[in-house]
């Protein structure tokens, strides 16, 4: 039971783990409603099994619940048991693992933890259809909740998920685009992060007894969370804290337009003008220019720049988070598990 993390001694990753055994076999069951064709691949998107029910080889730790975890203990705000959340925690794993495979589409990403992506191994319109269908299972179960929130928790999901959707599709269109302001590459983040982890982390709260308030000081965490993570992202995904079973750069060779990238053109720095050429052309970079092209975003001051955001929405998030007024053990949970997933 999650109620027994109510604290005091755990660390962080014995909450991750606690989480996980609630969570996991949550999702698993929920899955295995999908009709025979999705299947298989749904089941190889989860780390379950190998490609066409095969073994599984290459996968570095299936897709993992740790992030949930969060949302699963915030639905103890109140000070009731987490558990209450349980079943909109699985709608939040659902809509993240629809956004991790239509991204993947989006990006062209070969690779996902260590092995052909979805759409690399059964194709992009499968991978597009599996992630449709992930989609529908999430409105399925949320609309077989029995409470008083159910229909406004349908509402709030739907609203998240056309944000999310525009601030992807906004995120592809200024690839390339040098003259994209700060103002514009922040609000991707917000749209295409940040209201969606809103989304994700008010749900579980919805089916509780916490106050409105309640609900919206969480979903505000969540949104500063999801910001403090798009930009924790941003910098491992060109100067990697550790193998994530990808190749790093990928924000590089895409061209991607982050803030941090607005940020180093704007600089005024002599070799601004030499990353303004990079991001002006066209082609596919070799890793020797990609390794360049992220020493010119650090001397124009984008690292240094994202990771002092990074750290001004985590303490954001720990505020908005207090005055939710959880329980101080609960409190000090969530914040540990937080930073830890953010390490």
């Amino acid at each position: 039971m999650l109620s027994g993390l109510r604290t005091g001694g755990r660390t962080a990753e014995e909450i991750f783990d606690a989480g996980g055994k609630i969570i996991d076999p949550a999702v698993r069951s929920v899955v295995e409603r999908l009709p025979a064709p999705l299947l298989d691949p749904v089941r190889y998107h989860y780390g379950w099994a190998g490609k066409d029910g095969g073994p599984v080889t290459g996968q570095r730790g299936g897709v993992g619940r740790r992030g949930l975890v969060l949302p699963l203990l915030c639905a103890g705000v109140d000070g009731g048991p987490p558990e209450r959340g349980l079943a909109a925690t699985v709608v939040g794993d659902l809509l993240v693992n629809t956004s991790i495979i239509h991204d993947d589409v989006l990006d062209r990403d070969p690779v996902r933890r260590g092995r052909p992506a979805l759409w690399a191994a059964y194709g992009t319109d499968c991978a597009l259809m599996a992630g449709d269908a992930l989609l529908g299972l999430a409105f399925s179960v949320l609309g077989e909740q029995d409470h008083p929130r159910t229909h406004q928790a349908l509402r709030m999901m739907s609203d998240s998920w056309v944000r999310l959707c525009a601030g992807q599709a906004c995120d592809t269109g200024l690839e390339g685009q040098t003259g994209t302001s700060l103002e514009q590459a922040v609000a991707v983040n917000q749209a295409k992060t940040a209201e969606g982890l809103r989304g994700v982390f008010r749900l579980p709260v919805l089916f509780t007894d916490a106050t409105s308030e309640q609900v919206e000081a969480v979903g505000r965490y969540g949104f500063h969370f999801g910001m403090a993570a798009q930009y924790h992202n941003d910098v491992t995904d060109l100067w990697p804290t550790l193998d994530r079973g990808r190749a790093p750069g990928g924000d590089i060779r895409r061209r991607k337009m982050t803030p941090m990238v607005t940020v180093a053109l704007a600089s005024g720095h002599p070799d601004s003008q030499r990353l303004a050429a990079y991001y002006g052309g066209r082609g596919e970079p070799g890793d020797e220019e990609v390794a360049a092209v992220a020493d010119l975003i650090d001397r124009c001051g984008g690292r240094a720049w994202a990771v002092a955001q990074n750290h001004t929405h985590m303490r954001l998030a720990a505020e908005h988070l207090q005055a939710a007024d959880p329980p101080p053990a609960l409190y000090d949970d969530i914040l540990a598990t937080g930073a830890r997933y953010l390490a």
